[in-house]
């Protein structure tokens, strides 16, 4: 049974590792600096809450995955054309995703790291939804037929680039529409298109 004093020091030792590893990068991390950072421990008291460093990083992603929010969009959604859906989900949850950002940042390191394999096994129970989400959509009208890999990837990749570009964009430009103009815009360009004729470049 975990204590008081032992659920604060599990906390500070995941808080620790959370900045570092978002701001050195997970090689360039070890215990001890974890430890260090975790209110000058001892790197072997780590060892009491966590069985490696590997198990420390797989409990952040878990810890932090926002599966019920992306299981709740995909369950809300709502329109009775296929565009409509996809500006209602991405009105919700693009700025949403931003909160997110460190996040995406543990992701990467998974994938490089890890091969993706913390990903793999803490995201599964979205594919069920998400993909009964895309299914629905794909059944109403105003949208071209598209595998079904091909619609889900298009929305994870604007919605990747929406949450770097959102954050590191000049400051100029991101002042130039309000948030909710700018979800709109990039909504746009996704549904419509940017090319004004197909005949352009080929």
């Amino acid at each position: 049974m975990t204590t008081p004093k032992g659920a604060a020091t599990r906390s500070e030792i995941l808080h620790a590792a959370w900045k570092l590893f978002i701001t050195r990068g997970y090689a360039s991390t070890s215990l001890r600096d974890i430890a260090a950072a975790a209110g000058n421990r001892a790197a072997s008291g780590i060892y009491n809450h966590f069985p490696s460093k590997d198990a420390l990083f797989a409990e952040l992603l878990e810890m932090a995955a926002p599966v019920a929010e992306m299981r709740a969009l995909f369950a809300a959604w709502r329109g009775e054309t296929a565009p409509e859906v996809i500006r209602n989900y991405l009105r919700a949850w693009l700025p949403m995703s931003q909160r997110y950002y460190e996040y995406l940042k543990l992701v990467q390191i998974d994938l490089s790291e890890f091969n993706g394999a913390n990903i793999q096994r803490i995201f599964p129970e979205l594919a069920t939804p998400q993909r009964e989400f895309i299914a629905a959509l794909q059944q109403l009208p105003g949208l071209k037929p598209l595998p079904t890999v091909v619609l889900m990837r298009l929305l994870d990749v604007l919605t990747a680039g929406y949450v770097v570009t959102a954050r590191y964009g000049p400051d100029d430009a991101r002042a130039a529409l309000t948030p909710e103009e700018w979800v709109d815009t990039i909504v746009d360009s996704l549904l419509y298109g940017i090319a004004i004729d197909r005949g352009f470049g080929g």
